[in-house]
Order: C-alpha cells, then sequence, then structure tokens
C-alpha cells in the first residue's frame, strides 16, 4: 500500500492497495517481501518490489524472488504496472540512475562455491540496464566472501561518478558494514572494506545537499539468537528466541560522515558521527528498517518500521537536520 502526505510527514491519507496476495488453490502465496519508492530523474514515481513463491509449508529459494515494478505519472494517485523483471534476489535497493543513462540495481543471493545455493553465504549482487529497466544484464557481483555474509547494498553515486554500496553483514558476530567500489558503473567492484558503523544492519544511505553522506540502519550487537538465524525453525520457536534474547533489533541509527570519508578505503581515514533515532522497547523488537527523504527546507523525514507500544509492527517517523548531530 501507499500513502501520501502534504504537510512533510505528519499527517498522512488513508491506505491505496497496489497490489495483494491471497493464496491459490493449491495454497501457494506470493509474498511481497521489500517495497521502496523513489522519484526518477524524469519526474515520475517509481515503486518496486520483490516478490517469491511461498508453497505452504515450504521455505524459498532467493533465486525464486524477482523484482516487480509500479509506475506513476500523477504523483502517486494511479500506479501502472505490475512490470515483471529478470532482477531476482531480494531486499531491492533503489534504483541509480547513472551518468551514461544505465540504470543500476541490487539484490542479494545465497551462494556457495560461485553458484547459487540455498546454503550458502549471502552475496551481494547488482544489475545494469541500459534501456531504462526494458531489459537487465547481469548478474555483477558487489560484494562475495566466504567469511562473511553481505547483504541488503545501499549504493550512492559519488559526485565524481564513481559508486559505494554499504552493505550488511548478517553473521551476527557485530562485523561493521561493508562497503566496495566500483568505477565502470557497477560492472566491477572493488573490495570489501570495513567502515565505523558496527552492527550495522540494513544501510540506506544517501548524500545530503550539504555533500555529506548519510546512513540510516539497525544496530544488532553481538550474540546469538538461535534459530531467528537458522531460519528453518518454526515461527513460534523464532518468536521464543526473540523473547529470550531480548536484545534482538532494539536500536536504530543514523551515522553522517564526510564525503573523504564516504570515499577512503582504510578505517583509520574514515569517521563520521551516530545519532539514535529510536529504541524497540517490545519483547519482539524488529526495528531499523529505514527510509528517508531530504525535505525543502533541508531538514530529512525518516521512516522506520519497529514494533514497540504496537500489537504488531507500526511505521514511525522522525524529523532531523545536520545540526542534531
Amino acid at each position: 500500500v501507499t500513502r501520501s502526505s502534504v504537510d512533510e510527514g505528519h499527517s498522512w491519507s488513508d491506505r491505496q492497495v497496489i497490489v495483494e496476495a491471497r493464496p491459490n488453490e493449491e495454497g501457494v502465496v506470493l509474498k511481497w517481501n521489500c517495497p521502496r519508492i523513489q522519484r526518477l530523474e524524469d519526474g515520475r514515481l517509481l515503486a518496486l518490489c520483490d516478490v517469491f513463491p511461498c508453497p505452504p509449508g515450504e521455505d524459498t529459494d532467493l533465486t525464486n524472488s524477482h523484482v516487480v515494478f509500479w509506475w506513476s505519472e500523477d504523483e502517486g494517485e494511479s500506479w501502472s504496472g505490475p512490470q515483471h523483471t529478470s532482477v531476482f534476489g531480494i531486499m531491492p535497493d533503489r534504483v541509480v540512475e547513472l551518468p551514461s543513462g544505465a540504470w543500476l540495481w541490487a539484490t542479494h543471493v545465497r551462494m556457495k562455491g560461485g553458484e547459487y545455493d540455498r546454503q550458502g553465504n549471502l552475496t551481494q549482487i547488482a544489475h545494469r540496464s541500459e534501456d531504462r529497466g526494458e531489459t537487465w544484464e547481469g548478474p555483477f557481483i558487489v560484494g562475495r566472501d566466504e567469511r562473511y555474509h553481505l547483504c541488503e547494498g545501499s549504493t550512492v553515486l559519488l559526485p565524481d561518478g564513481e559508486l559505494v554500496c554499504y552493505m550488511r553483514e548478517n553473521s551476527g558476530k557485530n562485523y561493521p558494514a561493508f562497503k566496495a567500489f566500483s568505477s565502470d558503473e557497477g560492472r566491477t567492484w572493488e573490495g570489501l572494506y570495513e567502515t565505523p558503523m558496527s552492527g550495522c544492519h540494513r544501510p540506506v544511505a544517501g548524500l545530503l545537499p550539504s555533500g555529506k553522506m548519510l546512513v540510516t540502519y539497525r544496530y544488532r550487537q553481538a550474540g546469538s539468537i538461535g534459530s531467528y538465524h537458522a531460519g528453518r525453525q518454526s515461527a513460534e520457536a523464532t518468536w521464543i528466541d526473540r523473547r529470550l534474547i531480548s536484545y534482538w533489533a532494539r536500536n536504530t541509527f543514523a551515522y553522517l560522515e564526510t564525503a573523504e570519508s564516504a570515499k577512503a578505503r582504510e578505517l583509520g581515514k574514515q569517521g563520521g558521527i551516530i545519532l539514535p533515532l529510536d529504541h524497540d522497547r517490545s519483547p519482539r523488537s524488529d526495528g531499523g528498517y529505514t527510509a528517508w527523504a531530504v525535505l525543502h527546507n533541508d531538514r530529512i523525514f525518516c521512516v522506520d518500521y519497529i514494533v514497540d507500544d504496537a500489537p504488531m509492527a507500526q511505521i514511525r517517523g522522525y524529523w532531523f537536520g545536520e545540526n542534531d548531530f
């Protein structure tokens, strides 16, 4: 669904449904996983989401997921689509419009020994389009390392044309976010490089009007959370583990760094300021999935998925600026 606001996020319209999922005759549900919305350079709005079939009682392979588009030319009043793409994987990043006119789009999958394998490590990939989303080439490997689980990448085009992709590391061992760089519009990538953002999950990065880099993210401290990361247990066991291990997904942060820090490879040449945005007090805490936009007065409006004092979950909004750091 979408909601719209004409007062910078203080009040919101009723729900507008873009797509619904219901079981078919065999009980299979198409699950819509991670939606995003952005304004393209031509003024259109682009909504996108990954979708995968989920048969009753079965897990899914990330390569069964693909990404779907919808378009709006009237500020979200109406939407055309869905336009199914050949881009596979989950957790799609925003589309990056490149200087050449091409598009770059990041998702993640599991790979083992260079092959797609549901038991393999999480791997960050990207696809490119030379015809504004009609066809796609790739995947191109952004981040893959047998030591790490690299996923949920957020890619930013820097002023000099270089690309940087910030990635979540999902081992639960308090590794920081990693980043990789591309100087050929996403065809090849250099890195991995550590960042100062320890325990960073689901980074959402972008440049502010000042030229500084803002990254919002969930903080995930080290420690085992049992079957949640095993990913093969029942939903009931997952929630039991979350209640017992009560530090899961409690805090949402924003990180502000200079453009020089964003481009730096060595950890000693990076640095920024971390601003706490919220704390999830629920025994079923699950916050830290964010998105943000810069308002006309250069203030930042950020939304976060959080449980806290809601029965299941809620979307909560925040306003802040660079001076709050």
